[in-house]
């Protein structure tokens, strides 16, 4: 099969990315593939002027079409599998690729082709207005990055999508969980274009440590939605209990300054840490926790636990219902509530047993459905299919 991979990859390492890097080299193991992709830092060396056009291109970008029509013509790719396409790729690939007739596959890393901010979360709260396609009230609560101007760039691409029926001519998008599906239906898009195909973890690269472990895990960036204040609320009830946290982020500063004038003396934070580091990070702890308040799709981070042997206590939030099974292989707190985040975690810490039990669950589950041999023929059954269909239409 030959496949175009297309990314735009964005300006701060993101999950997405290492998806998108991970699969490419997958997919080029099993035939052949060109790639496009673009770097969101381009902005950064750009003047005034080339930011204006970079701006416009996010409505419908013309380099990209006369790229890919290059790159179409050259290659004839049987399908196009795109990870992001913002800011600067642009939804305008969808419309080139229909034209050029090459199904396209979108795999959902984030809610950016529905909700202008991606995550359905603004003003610190879950917020859904967007997804009907009326993206006024973007604008009018500033939901990215807090700016008008740039709030209305997304919203007005997201609007024009619609219009051009850009989204319609998107062959398959893949969905990571089932709950991601159902926003999508949500939003319109139809049932029969969807796919299921979670994040993979090669387990072969990750030994498990069941049971034991000298402390609790934070593992993520620390930003206020990703619930780490929630996190240090609840830790300042559990003064017994150790906490590290490791990552960095926008409330590194808010958090630190918690965390002195609360004198927690048993929450200390880390830094950021990668690769093997940061496993054994997460083989040395006791359990792990994902206290987003927003929808998250698929953290990499819960699969790094379960393949680790580690339970995980999460937010009873989005897709994190659909991979963390209660009282199997973790537990579940009411989102952004610390007391009962406390709770949840002094259960777990008394019960060493059941802290054990629930790792050894977790292993097995990421092991018979998340493992990454499972992820090239999921793939390429999706691929085939929207093909398939793209012939007979």
């Amino acid at each position: 099969m030959r496949i175009l991979c297309v990314h735009n990859q964005f300006q701060k390492y993101a999950g997405s990315d290492a998806v998108a890097q991970a699969d490419e080299r997958l997919l080029a193991e099993h035939g052949e593939v060109v790639s496009y992709s673009r770097h969101s830092n381009e902005i950064n060396s750009a003047n005034q002027l080339q930011r204006l056009g970079m701006g416009l291109d996010a409505l419908y970008s013309r380099r990209t079409v006369r790229e890919v029509t290059e790159i179409v013509k050259r290659f004839r790719p049987d399908v196009a599998y795109v990870h992001n396409v913002f800011p600067l790729i642009s939804p305008s690939l969808y419309d080139v690729l229909y034209q050029l007739r090459v199904p396209s596959v979108h795999i959902i890393h984030d809610y950016r082709l529905v909700c202008p901010n991606s995550r359905f979360y603004v003003n610190d709260q879950v917020c859904e207005k967007c997804k009907l396609g009326n993206f006024w009230p973007a604008v009018a609560n500033r939901c990215v990055r807090g700016n008008v101007a740039y709030s209305a760039l997304y919203a007005s691409s997201l609007y024009l999508n619609r219009k051009l029926g850009l989204l319609d001519k998107i062959g398959g998008y893949i969905c990571l969980t089932e709950f991601t599906k159902g926003l999508l239906m949500e939003s319109r898009i139809p049932e029969n274009k969807l796919y299921i195909c979670p994040n993979h973890i090669d387990t072969s690269a990750v030994k498990p440590q069941f049971g034991g472990g000298r402390y609790v895990l934070y593992l993520g960036g620390l930003y206020r939605d990703k619930g780490v204040l929630t996190v240090a609320k609840a830790f300042a009830q559990l003064p017994h209990i150790p906490l590290k946290m490791v990552g960095t982020g926008a409330a590194e500063g808010e958090l630190r300054e918690f965390i002195a004038s609360h004198k927690l003396s048993n929450v200390e934070i880390i830094g950021f840490k990668a690769g093997a580091e940061k496993l054994e990070y997460v083989r040395n702890s006791m359990f792990t926790m994902c206290p987003s308040h927003y929808y998250e799709n698929f953290p990499l981070v819960v699969l790094e636990a379960f393949a680790s042997g580690k339970p995980v206590i999460a937010s009873a939030e989005g897709a994190l219902l659909c991979i963390i099974q209660s009282h199997q292989t973790g537990l579940f707190f009411k989102s952004e509530d610390a007391d009962d985040l406390a709770a949840k975690v002094r259960w777990l810490y008394d019960r060493p047993d059941q802290i054990e039990s629930m790792g050894r669950t977790a292993r097995s589950l990421v092991e018979s459905k998340y493992d990454s041999r499972l992820r090239y023929p999921s793939l390429e059954a999706i691929f085939k299919d929207v093909i398939k269909t793209a012939r007979t239409n």
